[in-house]
């Protein structure tokens, strides 16, 4: 059944166990190349060259107080694009997300408690306007010495919706 337009849909549970796109494969298995003797990578161990073929779908975070909250480090142009706005250098907490903060800050979260790859398929539900487009995303954590998580860094894939 689709929603009109003026009600967005509900988050769904849209976690995946694996990825489906090419592209979020590919970029799993730079990241687990990474990962080294139980080392979580840092973000100088993924370099300008590896991560060229995903530039403008790249979205990196810093992790604030834990997790509490998160900075937009880097919005990728096509992700800026597919939610009009790009929200490089500000926090979860300052942006709308029309009542769904809390599914959006889980989402950022679970890199950090799973200390791996985090794969997502479902539909733009923070954006009201585009609430029928489907997304794949990947996030992965990061630790400047290996160990505790400071950043996140993922790489979202959109397509028109078929339903």
């Amino acid at each position: 059944m689709q929603n009109d337009k003026s009600t967005p849909p509900e988050p769904d549970d849209d976690r995946e166990a694996d990825a489906q796109s090419p592209e979020i494969r590919a970029f799993a298995e730079l990241w687990l190349s990474k990962t080294l003797g139980g080392r979580l990578p840092a973000r100088a161990d993924l370099t300008i060259e590896e991560l060229q073929p995903w530039l403008g779908r790249l979205l990196i975070m810093d992790v604030l107080d834990g997790g509490d909250d998160f900075r937009y480090r880097l919005v990728g142009t096509l992700i800026a694009d597919a939610n009009d706005r790009d929200l490089t250098g500000k926090c979860v907490s300052e942006c709308q997300y029309d009542g769904h903060r809390d599914h959006v800050l889980a989402s950022f979260r679970a890199p950090i408690e799973t200390r791996g790859p985090v794969f997502r398929n479902g539909r733009m539900v923070w954006n009201p306007e585009k609430g029928w487009r489907r997304y794949e995303s990947i996030h992965c954590p990061l630790a400047t010495n290996g160990s505790d998580v400071d950043m996140t860094i993922g790489l979202h894939v959109y397509f028109q919706d078929d339903a």
